[in-house]
Formats: C-alpha cells, sequence, structure tokens
C-alpha cells in the first residue's frame, strides 16, 4: 500500500478540532487480539479469573440489525476465549433507544457498557451514570495506536475517561456528478460554489432541486457551520464552545458582521436551492431526497457512503471535501460516539475487558468498516485499504490540509444546551418563514448564550 496514503489515514481520524451500516465487510470478524490485561490486577483476580460467571450487558442506541449483527460477531469472538463470560446486546428502537438507556442509568441497573454519545455524555457524566476508565486504559497495551482525536473525546468531559469512541463522523459534502456533467457544472469546493450550482440546478417545474436542506430537528447544526466557515476557527474561544468568542469574557460570534452575512447566506440557500418543505426535513428526509433523485447536494456523515453504494450507480455521485467560507476554511462538528461502563456495573475489571476487546485495532477497524464511520486507530488503514481507497479517500484529502479542515462544536457541556436544543431550531424556522427578523434571531442566540455563561462561567 502507498504509504503516503496510510498515513494520510492516520491523519484523517486525527484531524480535529484541537488542531485543534454497510461497508461490505469480510464475511467474519477478525480473531481476537488479546484482552485482559485492562483490569487492575486485584480485580482480576476477582471475578473472570476465578472462573465465575459473568454477563455483560450491553445497550446500544443508534440500532440496526446489520450493526448489532457486527457486535454480535465480536462478541462471539469474546465468548470464545473467555468460556465464563456471557455478553448481552440489548438493542432498543433507534426512536427509543436514549430514553430506554437513561431509564435504565436512572435505575442504576440492567446495564455494564451504553452507548455514549456526543449529545448524551455530559448528561450521563454530570449525572455520576458512568465510569473513568482511565486506569484500564493506562494498562492496554493499544493506547498507543489511538488517534489523536481519540484521546481528545477520551477526555472529551472535565478531563476524564469517561468513554471510549468507537468512530467519528465527520461531514462531508455527497453531489451528483451526473447533474453537474449535464450543466456544465465543475465539482464544488465552497459555500459559493454550492450556492450557485445548486441554483443553476434547481427547477422546481420538474421537481429537482439543487440543495438537501434540513430545517426540522438539530437544523440549526447546519447554520452553525456555515458562521464557523465564515469566521474561521481563529476567532472562536475554543473547538467545544464554538458559541464564544476567543478571549470575549463571555462574549458570543452571533454579535459580529461576519455571523450575520453569513445567516444570510444561509436564508438565500433555503430560498434559491432547496424544496420548500425542506424546512421540516430531518435526517431520513434529507438524504432520500439525494438518493430519491430530487437534490443534487447533500452535507452528511460517511454513514450515508453505503445508502448511495445501495441506492446509486457509481457514475451517479460521489463525496468531495466539505465546503470553504470566505475565512479560507471548512468548518464542522466531529461527531463522535461509543462505549461507557457504567458507574454500577457489578463486574467492572470483565466489563472493562470487553470493552477495550471491543476496540481494539482489529476489532474496531471491521467495525468502522461496517458501519461507516472514521476508526480510532492510526493503523486503521493498514490493516484494510477500504479506509485509504474508494469513497473514504476523501477524507485523506481533507487530512491533508488540516489548517483548511477544522472542527468545531456548539458547547454542549453548558445545563443550557438542553433547553437551547427544544428551542432552536423552532426559532431558525420562524427567520427562514420571515415571521422575524435576522436581527430578532442573533438577538435571540447572543443573550441565550450570554446568560448560559453568566449563569454557569467558563466551561471549556
Amino acid at each position: 500500500m502507498n504509504k503516503k496514503r496510510i498515513a494520510a489515514m492516520a491523519l484523517a481520524a486525527v484531524m480535529l478540532t484541537g488542531c485543534g451500516g454497510g461497508g461490505g465487510g469480510s464475511d467474519a470478524a477478525p480473531a481476537p487480539a488479546g484482552g485482559g490485561d485492562a483490569a487492575a490486577p486485584a480485580e482480576q483476580a476477582a471475578g473472570g479469573a476465578s472462573g465465575e460467571a459473568v454477563t455483560i450487558t450491553l445497550v446500544e442506541s443508534l440500532t440496526s440489525p446489520e450493526r448489532t449483527a457486527v457486535l454480535r460477531e465480536i462478541a462471539d469472538k469474546y465468548q470464545a476465549d473467555h468460556p465464563n463470560v456471557t455478553i448481552e446486546i440489548i438493542s432498543p428502537p433507534l426512536e427509543n433507544a436514549d430514553s430506554k438507556i437513561t431509564q435504565m442509568l436512572m435505575n442504576g441497573s440492567g446495564a455494564d457498557i451504553v452507548e455514549v454519545r456526543d449529545s448524551t455524555i455530559t448528561q450521563y457524566a454530570t449525572n455520576g451514570w458512568i465510569a473513568d476508565l482511565q486506569q484500564y486504559i493506562d494498562a492496554w497495551d493499544e493506547k498507543d495506536t489511538l488517534t489523536d482525536s481519540a484521546d481528545e473525546v477520551i477526555h472529551y468531559f472535565q478531563n476524564t475517561a469517561y468513554m471510549m469512541p468507537y468512530g467519528f463522523y465527520q461531514r462531508g459534502l455527497f453531489y451528483r456528478t451526473d447533474w453537474f456533467e449535464e450543466k456544465g457544472l465543475d465539482q464544488p469546493e465552497t459555500w459559493q460554489d454550492l450556492y450557485d450550482a445548486g441554483v443553476a440546478i434547481t427547477d422546481p417545474a420538474n421537481s429537482r432541486f439543487g440543495y438537501s436542506f434540513r430545517g426540522g430537528t438539530s437544523g440549526y447544526q447546519y447554520a452553525d457551520t456555515i458562521y464557523w466557515s465564515w469566521l474561521g476557527t481563529d476567532k472562536i474561544a475554543d473547538p467545544t464552545a464554538g458559541y464564544y468568542l476567543k478571549d470575549g469574557n463571555g462574549a458570543t460570534i452571533f454579535t459580529l458582521p461576519e455571523t450575520k452575512e453569513a445567516l444570510h447566506f444561509y436564508k438565500d440557500l433555503f430560498k434559491n436551492t432547496c424544496p420548500t418543505d425542506s424546512i421540516a426535513w430531518g435526517f431520513s428526509e434529507m438524504v432520500q431526497g439525494f438518493v430519491g433523485g430530487t437534490t443534487a447536494m447533500l452535507i452528511q456523515d460517511p454513514e450515508v457512503i453505503a445508502t448511495c453504494s445501495a441506492d446509486m450507480g457509481d457514475d451517479q455521485w460521489a463525496l468531495v471535501p466539505f465546503p470553504k467560507g470566505p475565512s479560507g476554511q471548512a468548518v464542522f462538528p466531529n461527531g463522535f460516539a461509543g462505549w461507557g461502563m457504567t458507574s454500577f456495573t457489578e463486574h467492572p475489571a470483565e466489563t472493562a475487558d470487553f470493552l477495550l476487546f471491543l476496540s481494539n485495532s482489529e476489532n474496531n477497524t471491521y467495525f468502522a468498516k461496517n458501519y461507516s464511520t472514521i476508526p480510532i486507530h492510526s493503523n486503521a488503514a493498514e490493516k484494510d485499504s477500504y479506509f485509504s481507497e474508494g469513497r473514504f479517500a476523501m477524507y485523506m484529502d481533507m487530512a491533508a490540509e488540516p489548517d483548511v479542515y477544522r472542527h468545531a462544536a456548539y458547547p454542549q457541556m453548558y445545563e443550557a444546551f438542553a433547553t437551547y436544543k427544544t428551542e432552536v431550531d423552532v426559532m431558525y424556522q420562524k427567520y427562514l418563514t420571515d415571521e422575524i427578523s435576522d436581527d430578532d434571531l442573533l438577538n435571540w442566540l447572543d443573550e441565550f448564550w450570554k446568560k448560559a455563561y453568566e449563569d454557569e462561567g467558563q466551561k471549556w
């Protein structure tokens, strides 16, 4: 394999912040690559080493039959080497999985490992529902191949190891190459390119539109990426607190003229290139708009690669880097998810051992390939060329320019964020339908986050 490609893959999951199921995997899960070294010696002696029968229950939240099957393969490999351990996987329906996990955690029973995401880690850790994994990671023989992004996420909340990520969701631009060729359009590289191409393609009479807009749940995140791409990361306080200004003592980005300009662009993009009903679209609708032949462009996570591969011809679409803004940067969230050990597990040594087995380089690479996420180990491309070739190679292109492709996130470490999530999408919808002005929206955003800072202080 080309060594440059391998090095680029190592950077792909590294690009971050701190510099801030599909995929067609092999027929069987990889052979176990060790395990059992993570637990503290006293704990090793207490449980699994004695041959005591142990059941470890893992509860996932982003459920699908295909993904659960991959987890089951890896769990079966672990059980084969640990005959006294039974791994039980609970897979609630996707729609209520988070509430199911929350209920288990509140009750202090029914789970040893739970899925933890960027949207839930603050709640789980603040309430003391998940345990610190540091002692187990310190003794893990695969800790040195974890990427910088993985290490940052492990210590995302209060610099404590509350979770082990299984992968990252970095956004890219999917576009209809066949429609672009029809119109003689070049691959979009900037937000302005995206807008201009979208206008050129939009033809409501023939149900063709330029862009898959997300105006429903979590649609505000797409406005955020436009703000940050206009501003650049140098102006924001911290990659995890993208609404605050550097050295601003609680001042927000919503007072800047660049943010107002970006907001106008966001509205023009919706008005001039998107279906009217996309003001209510969520994830499923925006993806279906693209693969179903309604929209020409879509910004989404790598998991959509599998959907496009299954539902579209290879010559109909391409995946290219996230569009850049006037700042010269493309700035977007480094979404993540992974596994946390509950604070009330009765078998912490065995639970941590399986959690790290699930997270080792062989198993994580296999899982990431089948679930289309960016792996957590720097040697993933050496283990599987899937991550350095084909559609995934786009992430190598972004990794090669870490000063351009940057990450930032809304400040979800604040307790106020829970309220914000329930109100913000409605405010954007009011703006997009001309019920409120740009100043009304920006003032609301500024006042909300200034008050959060006044009430809770600096939390990054």
